[in-house]
C-alpha cells in the first residue's frame, strides 16, 4: 500500500523559513496572498507573525489540493545542493513562477466558505481565530459570502463595552480596507458610533469607526452623522472628528491667522 503524499513534496508548500526547519507554510493559504511576492523571495518581514501562526510540520499528510513536485535530474545541479538540510532539500526545487501561476488561477473571490463559518462560532478560540483571518483575507479578495459572514459577526457583537470586544471588532473591521461603500457595513459602524459610550476601554473601536467613514462616500454617511451632531450625541472632541468629516475642506475661519 503506498504511502500518502506529503505536504514536503507539493509545489504549493514552502519552507517558513531560511535554513534548517521542519514547518513550512501553504501558499494556496488566502492570508498569505498580500505578502506572496515577498515570501517567494523569502523576505517575511512584514508577515513574520503570520508566518509564526500558520506554519506546521511539513511532513504532514497532503491535502486534496496537494500538487507533486516535478522530478528533476538531481545531476544537473551543483554538488553545493547537498550542503542544505535533508529536510529542505524538496523545497529547494519549487518553481517560484509555477507557484505564482497556480495561485493566480484561484478564483479567491468565489472560493466557497461554508467549511470556515462552523469554526467561527467554535467554542476553541484557535478555531474561531483561524476562521476570522481566513474569511477576513477572502473578504479582502472580494468573495461576498466571507464578507456577509464577518459583517454579520460584527453585527451580532453589538456596541462594544470591555477593551477585549472593542479589540476583537477593530480586529474583524480592518479586513474591509478599500470596501468602504458596503452599505450594511456603514449602518453597523454608524449604530454603535451613535451607541457605544466613549471612555478608554471603546476609544479604539470609535477611532477605527472615524478613520473607516473618512474614507466612506460622503452621501452614504453624511445624514446620519449630521442627525448625531444635531442631536448632540457627542462630545465636544468627538463632534469635532465628526464634523471633519463632514466637511473635509478646513474654513477659513477656522485658519489661526483670521
Amino acid at each position: 500500500m503506498s504511502q500518502p503524499p506529503e505536504c514536503i513534496d507539493c509545489t504549493h508548500c514552502l519552507p517558513d523559513g531560511q535554513g534548517p526547519t521542519h514547518m513550512g507554510i501553504c501558499l494556496l493559504d488566502p492570508e498569505f496572498e498580500p505578502y506572496l511576492d515577498e515570501i517567494l523571495e523569502f523576505n517575511f518581514e512584514n508577515c513574520h507573525s503570520l508566518i509564526k501562526k500558520k506554519s506546521f510540520d511539513f511532513k504532514c499528510e497532503g491535502c486534496p489540493d496537494f500538487s507533486p513536485i516535478e522530478a528533476i535530474d538531481i545531476a544537473e545541479f551543483d554538488n553545493s545542493v547537498f550542503d542544505s538540510e535533508p529536510s529542505n532539500f524538496n523545497s529547494l526545487f519549487v518553481d517560484e513562477n509555477q507557484i505564482i501561476h497556480d495561485i493566480q488561477q484561484i478564483d479567491f473571490e468565489n472560493m466557497p466558505v461554508e467549511r470556515y463559518l462552523q469554526d467561527l462560532y467554535s467554542s476553541s478560540s484557535a478555531k474561531r481565530e483561524k476562521a476570522i483571518g481566513t474569511l477576513g483575507a477572502l473578504t479582502m479578495q472580494r468573495n461576498k459570502k466571507a464578507g456577509e459572514a464577518l459583517v454579520n459577526l460584527l453585527n451580532e457583537q453589538g456596541p462594544p463595552k470591555t477593551l477585549k470586544q472593542a479589540k476583537f471588532k477593530v480586529e474583524i473591521l480592518r479586513h474591509f480596507r478599500s470596501q468602504e461603500n458596503n452599505q450594511e457595513l456603514l449602518e453597523i459602524l454608524l449604530s454603535d458610533l451613535e451607541n457605544t459610550v466613549s471612555n478608554n476601554t471603546t476609544r479604539q473601536w470609535i477611532s477605527a469607526i472615524l478613520d473607516f467613514l473618512r474614507l466612506a462616500p460622503l452621501e452614504m454617511i453624511d445624514d446620519r452623522l449630521q442627525s448625531m451632531v444635531d442631536r448632540n450625541v457627542f462630545s465636544y472632541r468627538l463632534k469635532k472628528r465628526v464634523m471633519e468629516i463632514l466637511d473635509p475642506e478646513p474654513s477659513f475661519l477656522d485658519d489661526p491667522f483670521f
